[in-house]
């Protein structure tokens, strides 16, 4: 896995910090003719990478404090001590692992962030996470000032599946902003565009650092109803829907697989199981997890809308939000998590006011749903840890269905 992420990075980086320039990832000296034009700290090491962040004392505890945030307590004490080092400068004098761009003597230089600058009318030094392999895997940029204030993260589409998830974010940050939410705050979009063939969606920050309260279901399903509501329709027979008509033309589409041709199959239980259940439709963040979340000042800031859409059965996000929360608590038993993603649905959908058999459809329709995007979008292929949809998803689904 850090092997995976070292070449990725080298592979990213390349992109950011395009020839003539040249990066070193691994403690290579520098070409002849060249100087050091960025440098930043590998953190936590070579063997374990995770982060890239500037070496200064303040962007680089800045940029170790935002990693933290959102995440599970044993990584935000985590990130706090990095950033405690970083603040003191310990970071620079302990931490050996460093990433070098090198520059031909005399050369323009012509990366992010030059590019980044010219857009924003500011200087920008950027940090970036290295995540793991998944399908959808991009980078994503926290952009910090030389004194080190978090002001935009930057995410950058590498290829044809990242780049329309950013081009589509952005559509939907647009669509947000036009939507005069009350119950949640979205980021707001300060670029789009395209840079040497990559995707840009420059995003403001949102201020998370702030003191934060209960992330309170209440909230939660109040603002997972408000989005619902955006384009919202009025119950009505699920099969004889638009969602219903996309959903089987895009499993139809599917690249040809085992897990494929069985959602495939499944398609007229689901339909019968169904079938006379008054199903309402509007849209859903895609992605809602307890990890792009914050409750700050009485409003609910809720980012990472890569995954919005519109015209899905209402409480598609709830679904999901119990799901994904399951399967972190419980990581040994994705199959578990989707079998109790089906049995508490009523539970979890009471605050939409659906009954019993329209929850539980809702679910299995969310099951479907999901299965058909990690398969749309290779996650398997790509070594995503949920990605074999035929192991947990699938079998849940197919069970349920079974027993009506």
């Amino acid at each position: 896995m850090s092997g995976d992420r070292l070449t990725h990075l080298a592979e990213v980086a390349a992109l950011l910090w395009p020839a003539p320039m040249s990066v070193d990832t691994g403690g290579v000296p520098a070409p002849a003719g060249t100087t050091v034009h960025r440098e930043f700290l590998l953190l936590p090491d070579r063997r374990r990478p995770r982060l890239l962040v500037p070496p200064g004392r303040r962007p680089a505890g800045a940029a170790v404090r935002r990693y933290g945030e959102g995440r599970s307590r044993k990584a935000r004490f985590a990130a706090l001590g990095l950033s405690a080092a970083g603040r003191t400068g310990l970071a620079q004098a302990v931490l050996r692992d460093r990433v070098r761009v090198h520059l031909p003597t005399g050369a323009p230089p012509a990366g992010i962030e030059e590019h980044l600058a010219a857009v924003l009318g500011r200087e920008v030094l950027v940090s970036m996470h290295l995540g793991p392999p998944r399908a959808n895997r991009k980078p994503v940029l926290q952009l910090l000032s030389p004194a080190g204030e978090t002001f935009a993260f930057v995410k950058v589409g590498i290829d044809p599946l990242t780049c329309r998830l950013v081009r589509e974010e952005g559509a939907a940050l647009e669509t947000l902003a036009a939507a005069g939410l009350s119950t949640l705050t979205a980021p707001r979009a300060l670029h789009r565009g395209q840079w040497r063939g990559l995707e840009l969606l420059v995003q403001a920050a949102l201020p998370v650092w702030q003191h934060r309260g209960p992330l309170t279901p209440e909230l939660v399903h109040r603002a997972q109803r408000e989005v619902a509501g955006i384009g919202g329709t009025p119950a009505a027979a699920l099969t004889g829907s638009a969602y219903w008509t996309g959903l089987t033309a895009r499993i139809a589409a599917l690249p040809s697989s085992a897990a494929a041709t069985e959602l495939s199959a499944l398609l007229p239980a689901l339909a019968t199981a169904a079938d006379g259940v008054p199903v309402a439709l509007g849209a859903w963040h895609g992605d809602w997890t307890p990890w792009n979340c914050a409750a700050v000042g009485g409003t609910l800031m809720v980012w990472d809308w890569e995954r919005f859409g519109t015209g899905v059965p209402a409480g598609f996000d709830a679904v999901h939000l119990a799901l994904q929360t399951d399967l972190v608590n419980r990581l040994a038993d994705p199959r578990a998590s989707a079998d109790r993603c089906l049995d508490d649905a009523p539970a979890v959908l009471s605050p939409f006011g659906l009954p019993a058999r329209q929850a539980e459809v809702t679910a299995m329709t969310y099951l479907a749903e999901l299965a058909t995007r990690y398969l749309g979008d290779r996650q398997s292929e790509a070594g995503a840890r949920l990605g074999d949809v035929g192991a947990w998803l699938l079998p849940a689904l197919r069970a349920r269905l079974e027993e009506k």
